[in-house]
């Protein structure tokens, strides 16, 4: 059954490639025969010449879409548009003006090197201005087309991906809100609040205060598709702090961010911290330790030491969101890294809120 299921795929596969290649050939037909209408009067164009230059354009015109198609390909994985989109352009145009000059000139020299005796001065002359010019107006033509195509595309892509980056904020603040009101957290930390009014007073007024500024906090970054390390850590901060009054000194903090002016999703930081948390022991014996620091300035990473509770139920969701919520503002990836005794993520900072 598999076997049927892939030959059907491959046949369907072919199919669809024909069609695109016979699709590709009547345009690059359609577009040099309007080219030359455009050139020579109506009544002279004469099958003979409808013919040439049906030829000619799938010819010529077939390599340099071929040419400029490859040029794209490789400007798409080098240059994305969505990096420096004025050096996509430049580089794009040059790059494409060049190869084009560079077919009408190997095909001017053929012309040259195949013509006739007789016919090496003013016919040649001619024929090659009127392909120089055929040529030409087949490249801007073909460029217009490419670009309006390409513009419409990445218009369409950016529309989706933004509706995506949407999507997975939303999951991402529905699953720290989740974490913050579920019955454990909230039990726990009423049991907290309870304590500290009769022990210290002062500690309680100060739990409610951290408590609702992680809830603000969360509810603040709803609209916002990028924040600042330092308020990241801010609200890190508070966060540890409620957990500090239910672990104590069995749960530990260190940081060493360099530059906190840089920019992270939101809520990433306390998912991590969540994570480690949720699937680590922590106890006198076996104290949680949770570092973060700067790498290489292009890094902020998360490391904890490792002490496995028994297997804990998890889709993996938060870390796969917080991955490619990254991926939509830089190609840096998030990386992951785990031994025997401590378990890594890396977390790519940007420079400045682009698409903020």
């Amino acid at each position: 059954m598999k076997l049927l299921s892939t030959s059907a795929d491959k046949k369907k596969s072919g199919r669809a490639l024909m069609l695109r290649i016979l699709l590709i050939a009547a345009v690059l037909v359609t577009i040099g025969n309007v080219i030359v209408l455009a050139y020579i009067p109506l009544g002279q164009f004469t099958l003979d010449i409808f013919i040439s230059n049906t030829i000619n354009s799938l010819l010529i015109g077939g390599t340099m879409a071929a040419g400029i198609s490859w040029i794209m390909a490789w400007l798409d994985k080098k240059h994305p548009w969505l990096e420096n989109p004025t050096r996509r352009l430049v580089l794009q145009l040059a790059s494409t003006l060049g190869f084009s000059i560079l077919v009408i000139g190997v095909v001017i020299l053929v012309m040259i090197f195949t013509g006739s005796e007789d016919a090496r001065s003013e016919m040649i002359y001619e024929s090659s201005l009127f392909m120089v010019r055929v040529g030409v107006s087949f490249l801007i033509l073909s460029m217009l087309v490419v670009h309006a195509i390409q513009f419409f595309t990445n218009w369409k892509k950016s529309v989706i991906m933004q509706e995506q980056l949407k999507r997975e904020q939303l999951d991402l603040q529905y699953e720290t809100l989740k974490s913050q009101i579920n019955p454990h957290f909230l039990f726990n930390s009423l049991n907290a609040i309870s304590s500290l009014i009769k022990k210290d007073p002062d500690k309680a007024t100060l739990f409610v205060q951290k408590l609702s500024e992680v809830f603000r906090y969360v509810l603040e970054q709803k609209d916002k598709e990028i924040t600042t390390v330092e308020a990241e850590l801010g609200f890190v901060e508070s966060y540890i702090f409620l957990q500090k009054i239910r672990f104590g000194d069995n749960l530990v903090l260190n940081t060493d961010v360099t530059d906190r002016e840089k920019f992270v999703v939101p809520l990433s930081f306390q998912m991590l911290i969540e994570n480690a948390i949720k699937h680590n022991v922590i106890s006198r014996e076996y104290p949680l330790t949770i570092s973060i620091y700067s790498k290489n300035d292009n890094y902020i990473a998360f490391t904890n030491n490792l002490r496995k509770k028994d297997p804990v139920a998890t889709s993996g969701t938060g870390l796969n969101n917080i991955k490619s919520r990254f991926s939509f503002f830089t190609s840096r990836p998030v990386i992951v890294s785990k031994d025997e005794t401590s378990f890594t993520v890396e977390l790519p900072v940007l420079e400045k809120p682009d698409k903020q």
